[in-house]
């Protein structure tokens, strides 16, 4: 009987647990979710604050990049510019961005030099390159640098170094202008004379021409080391540049020098450089070799191709050679072990060297004799042909 009196109450008790634990669970979302939404507001605000510090971040870099000395182009993977600076925008004078760097050379405000190292722009300025590659983001940056303020302060500071020295040493360069400048007035002075014979006339009249020789050649090697080579370089050819040594000795061959230019086989490039301070730096080579042996020395005049994209112009000769006391101190200026001798052939020929971007050294040449090595850079893009140097020979 009292189970069948319980039972009905069963359900609505039930019911009524199960109302009292939904209203709890609700109560738990309600908390729970107001708690989720004040979290996803906070992480709201600080993803919009780091957005804000991003993009401050970002205007900061692009001020700073637009605001360098030097040029920043940065490509990527595909080689298509994604970012480019004020400065590099000047210099190519066109909008950076989409464009390949093989297209922004293409539009001509820069011309590379130097294999590519360098660009030259319009007024002459130069820019070095130099490229960073970024592994993580498969990016290349490019910076473009001007170095012709530098260049120009460091030619200047070239040329104060040699007004030095010259200053230092021309106590010691006097007494060699005095005395074929005093021989040749004497020679001079005999040619004033009315009774002279027609064969001494003669006689006298070549020795005074060769004291002047003296003296031109003394003070063309002292305004050459002085000056240096400062006229703008231009591409010429091998051929042309030993071409012109020819001529300009033509006078020493006749008076018994021996010269001998190109041969069989000859390599025969393009160069980028001052034609006439090759061509002084090279008949300073041979006519040192002609004083230091004597009558009858034979000079060979030759080229080759060398590694690095180089040319090296040999200067052999058949003479006594060079000792190893004097080895160290043949390129310094006004250094001579000769009697009259200047001190200025060689170190001219190595600053012309030097500033074309080469060097000047005395190797040991087999057989005797020495061989001046003028090694320079030839033209980018040319000098890849091997020709025979059609050039006569010097009669001894």
């Amino acid at each position: 009987m009292d189970d069948r009196h319980e039972s009905p109450e069963n359900p609505y008790r039930a019911f009524n647990r199960l109302s009292e634990e939904l209203s709890s669970a609700y109560f738990g979302l309600a908390d729970r979710v107001a708690g989720l939404e004040a979290e996803l507001a906070r992480s709201r605000q600080e993803k919009e604050r780091q957005r804000e510090e991003k993009q401050h971040l970002a205007d900061r870099l692009s001020a700073l990049l637009d605001s360098l000395p030097g040029g920043v182009v940065v490509h990527d993977s595909a080689g298509r510019v994604t970012a480019g600076n004020a400065v590099a925008r000047s210099w190519f004078g066109l909008e950076l961005t989409g464009r390949t760097w093989p297209e922004l050379l293409a539009a001509g405000r820069l011309r590379p030099v130097d294999g590519g190292r360098e660009l030259e722009a319009e007024d002459g300025s130069q820019l070095t390159t130099s490229r960073r590659y970024l592994p993580g983001r498969r990016e290349t940056i490019i910076l473009l640098t001007d170095v012709t303020e530098q260049r120009q302060l460091q030619a200047a500071l070239e040329q104060n170094r040699r007004l030095a020295t010259m200053g230092e040493m021309a106590a010691r360069v006097a007494h060699q202008l005095r005395t074929p400048l005093s021989t040749a007035l004497l020679y001079a002075n005999h040619l004033t004379e009315a009774e002279l014979e027609p064969g001494q006339r003669q006689a006298f009249g070549a020795k005074l021409l060769a004291r002047l020789r003296d003296l031109d050649r003394l003070t063309r090697d002292m305004l050459g080391f002085v000056r240096g080579s400062r006229r703008r370089p231009r591409d010429l050819s091998l051929a042309a540049l030993f071409d012109d040594v020819r001529q300009t000795l033509d006078a020493g061959v006749r008076e018994g020098g021996a010269l001998r230019i190109g041969g069989d086989g000859g390599f025969d490039g393009s160069l980028c450089g001052d034609r006439q301070a090759l061509a002084g730096a090279l008949c300073n080579l041979v006519e040192n070799a002609w004083q230091v042996g004597g009558p009858g020395t034979l000079v060979e005049l030759s080229a080759r191709r060398a590694a690095g994209g180089c040319v090296e112009i040999l200067v052999d000769d058949d003479g006594p050679g060079v000792s190893d006391e004097l080895r160290e101190r043949i390129f310094e200026p006004f250094f001579s072990d000769r009697s009259g001798g200047t001190g200025l052939g060689l170190p001219l020929a190595r600053s012309v060297a030097e500033a074309h971007g080469g060097t000047l050294r005395l190797v040991a040449r087999p057989g005797g004799g020495a061989r001046f090595v003028l090694a320079l850079p030839l033209a980018p893009g040319r000098g890849d042909a091997v020709a025979p140097l059609a050039l006569a020979e010097g009669a001894p």
